[in-house]
C-alpha cells in the first residue's frame, strides 16, 4: 500500500459518522421527490459535477421515473489536496445546453464558487432554466454564496468525506459521511 492509502485508513480510523448510509438515502429519496415535482415534465439535462456529484447524480437518477438527458462536466479546486484553490476546467459538457432546462448535481456546498461558476457558464450557454441540487451544504456562517436549489442534507463546517466528497483522492465509495478528524488536516 502507498502512503497516501495507508493515510486514508487512518483518516477514517479517526473520522466521525456524521450520517450513516440508511440517513443518506432517506434524504436522497425526501431530495429526488421534490425535483422530480419541478422537472418532470421539463425534458431536463441533468449535469453531473466530476467526480464528487457522480454517487449523488447515479442516486437521483435511480428514482427519476421521467425522461432526461445525462450530461458532465469535470472542475476542480482541491487537486487531492485538503483546501480549495482556484477552479480548473478539465471537461466541457458535449451536449448543446440552449433553450433547455438544466440541473446541476455536486457533491458539496461550501463557500459556492464552484457552483457559482458554473451556473454562471450555464446560463452564458443559453440555458432556458438552471436548478441546482447538492447532497450536502456545509453551514457556514462566513460571506454570502449561491443559493442551492435543492439540498438534501445540512452539515457542519467541517472536512467532510463519502458519498463522492473524498479525503486525497480516497473514500468517495463510502456509503456513510465521516468528518475528518481536526488533526488530519
Amino acid at each position: 500500500m502507498s502512503s497516501i492509502s495507508n493515510r486514508a485508513l487512518e483518516a477514517l480510523a479517526q473520522a466521525e459518522e456524521l450520517v450513516d448510509e440508511r440517513g443518506v438515502q432517506f434524504a436522497i429519496d425526501q431530495t429526488a421527490l421534490r425535483i422530480a415535482v419541478e422537472l418532470r415534465e421539463s425534458d431536463p439535462i441533468v449535469m453531473c459535477v466530476m467526480h464528487g456529484g457522480l454517487p449523488y447524480t447515479a442516486e437521483l437518477m435511480k428514482r427519476f421515473g421521467f425522461p432526461l438527458e445525462l450530461s458532465y462536466v469535470h472542475v476542480g479546486r482541491y487537486a487531492n489536496g485538503t483546501r480549495g484553490g482556484i477552479l480548473n476546467w478539465y471537461a466541457r459538457p458535449k451536449i448543446d445546453l440552449a433553450d433547455r432546462n438544466v440541473l446541476i448535481v455536486d457533491d458539496v456546498l461550501d463557500k459556492g464558487e464552484t457552483l457559482s461558476a458554473l451556473v454562471a457558464w450555464v446560463a452564458d450557454e443559453g440555458a432556458k432554466r438552471v436548478r441546482t441540487t447538492v447532497l450536502v451544504l456545509k453551514e457556514v456562517a462566513r460571506g454570502s454564496r449561491i443559493e442551492v436549489d435543492y439540498v438534501a442534507l445540512r452539515l457542519p463546517d467541517r472536512y467532510l468525506f463519502g458519498c463522492g466528497m473524498d479525503y486525497r483522492g480516497y473514500w468517495r465509495n463510502l456509503g456513510s459521511i465521516y468528518a475528518l478528524h481536526e488533526s488530519m488536516e
